[in-house]
């Protein structure tokens, strides 16, 4: 790929479509540069997520390794109504241009199932069976399929196994290592406490944060002045009398995260540690943290997905999430789960960023705010939470179609 970091003006994932991963039977959703999963807990927001970050693995690692990873093909498999035989995620995308390179937009699929068929009560043996795996991908406006690439495997005759995904193979071949990079890339944010609150050896490749928190203070040092100076003035919303958030000294051995704060009439600011600080304050700066992430901000990661957001903060620091999360938006597109629609309860929020997530009969169903819902918000008759919190905020869901592009 190109040195040139990539500009994202466009989502990188438009179009999700899922059928029978964990509690998704089948799902078909569109996103936008920012995009929330609102649901109360259990509905399936975070099997969403994790389809979208098992294409990932799988691309990364391979797929048997992926599915081992979750605990195996009985924890893969939508169980209900009826234990299924094999999953499929198809992802639609935008490629920005790299350095002199034209955009790319297309589709990518993959179907997988266990070398031997599960039945209802056993366990699926090891292994991944990868029935079909498809990529189309083109310039934005060709016609008639002009100038595309694409590649099309299917199980044919005996099991077709296979140890890496043909994308995986094909991740040095342009245009698909584009998108090998930008999947590989995407970054799932789901932080414990005691690393965002752990010290980090402080070395020469230190500075990249990790997805479950590690590395804070690292992350911290390396920021640019003015990312840090933001996350510094939306901590100081969130927790009024922050002045200021970054590392320890980053010349020690060790470095972890800190801010300086002032109370009305003191002239010195305290500072605390990451160790002393409250649970809602260190995860805040975690999340900030990766939303300003110099690989975020330069395109280099194109997508970020944030699991609750708005955990152990008060539903007044909502606004200041919902600002940053907007303003992270415009240079790399976020995904966020969420059971909490205070984030929506303001009148600049926009609803169409919405995609609500119920569990019907144990299956997880997904889609857009249904009109009777907007309509009642509209008309100040409820707020979004109120909606929720009575179980009334219902989804649009289409029926399954099949894809285009389909042999």
């Amino acid at each position: 790929m190109s040195p040139a970091a990539p500009h994202r003006p466009m989502p990188f994932i438009t179009r999700v479509r899922v059928d029978n991963y964990k509690s998704i039977a089948h799902c078909d959703v569109t996103l936008g540069r920012f995009t929330v999963l609102l649901g109360l807990n259990a509905a399936g927001k975070s099997n969403f997520l994790d389809a979208l970050r098992f294409v990932r693995d799988a691309l990364t690692n391979g797929p048997a390794e992926a599915v081992a990873a979750r605990g195996g093909w009985e924890e893969v498999l939508r169980r209900v109504p009826e234990p299924a035989t094999s999953c499929t995620i198809g992802l639609e995308f935008h490629l920005p241009p790299f350095a002199d390179t034209q955009a790319w937009v297309g589709r990518y699929e993959i179907t997988l199932a266990p070398p031997t068929a599960p039945k209802a009560g056993r366990e699926a043996g090891p292994g991944v069976r990868v029935r079909r795996e498809f990529c189309e991908i083109h310039h934005p406006g060709a016609k008639d399929g002009a100038g595309a690439e694409r590649f099309s495997k299917r199980e044919a005759g005996n099991e077709r196994r296979q140890k890496m995904l043909t994308l995986s193979r094909l991740s040095e071949t342009e245009p698909f290592a584009d998108l090998h990079t930008a999947l590989t890339g995407m970054f799932f944010y789901n932080p414990d406490l005691s690393n965002l609150r752990k010290a980090s050896p402080n070395t020469p490749t230190a500075g990249a944060l990790v997805e479950n928190g590690s590395e804070l203070g690292p992350a911290l040092a390396v920021l640019g002045d003015q990312e840090r100076e933001r996350i510094s003035q939306y901590l100081g919303v969130i927790v009024p009398g922050v002045v200021e958030v970054g590392p320890t000294d980053p010349s020690a051995d060790y470095i972890a995260a800190r801010i300086s704060f002032a109370t009305d009439g003191e002239t010195e600011p305290h500072v605390f540690r990451a160790e002393s600080m409250s649970e809602g304050t260190i995860r805040a700066i975690g999340l900030l943290t990766a939303l300003f992430q110099p690989d975020a901000r330069e395109g280099w990661i194109p997508l970020i997905a944030v699991e609750e957001p708005e955990l152990a903060l008060h539903p007044l620091a909502a606004g200041a999430l919902y600002d940053a999360l907007t303003e992270a938006s415009e240079y790399v597109q976020v995904l966020a789960t969420t059971q909490s629609a205070e984030l929506f309860d303001r009148k600049e929020a926009d609803l169409s960023a919405i995609r609500v997530v119920a569990a019907e009969h144990g299956v997880t169903v997904i889609g857009e705010v249904d009109p009777v819902s907007r309509s009642i918000v509209a008309d100040g008759l409820a707020t979004t939470a109120e909606l929720l919190r009575s179980d009334q905020l219902r989804p649009v869901v289409e029926p399954p179609a099949q894809p285009e592009g389909e042999e």
